[in-house]
């Protein structure tokens, strides 16, 4: 059955490099915060940074255990990791690229 919507054909930046973290990070678990992405509009803004990952987690691409987010350390995800379709996103993005 193919789906209606694929969230593979339409990826951010912010969204590709979140997933190209966890992908070299894999196969262990990282914490995602805006600061270890390399794109400067998830840096500048946390909002978009949360609002990409969650995106990516709703679509069943990243797994984490739990969100943090404090007025000093800001926005953090705790134990993320890719997942099979994640992995299948990210390659799929670099075939087209």
């Amino acid at each position: 059955m193919t789906p209606a919507y694929s969230p593979e054909a339409h990826l951010s930046e912010t969204e590709r490099y979140v997933l190209g973290s966890l992908n070299q990070a894999w196969p262990s678990a990282a914490t995602m915060t805006p600061d270890v992405i390399e794109s400067q509009e998830a840096s500048s803004n946390p909002a978009m940074f949360v609002d990409a990952v969650q995106t990516l987690s709703d679509n069943g691409m990243i797994l984490y255990e739990a969100f943090l987010t404090g007025h000093a350390s800001g926005p953090r995800f705790l134990d993320t990791m890719i997942t099979a379709r994640g992995k299948a996103a990210l390659q799929s993005t670099d075939i087209d690229a």
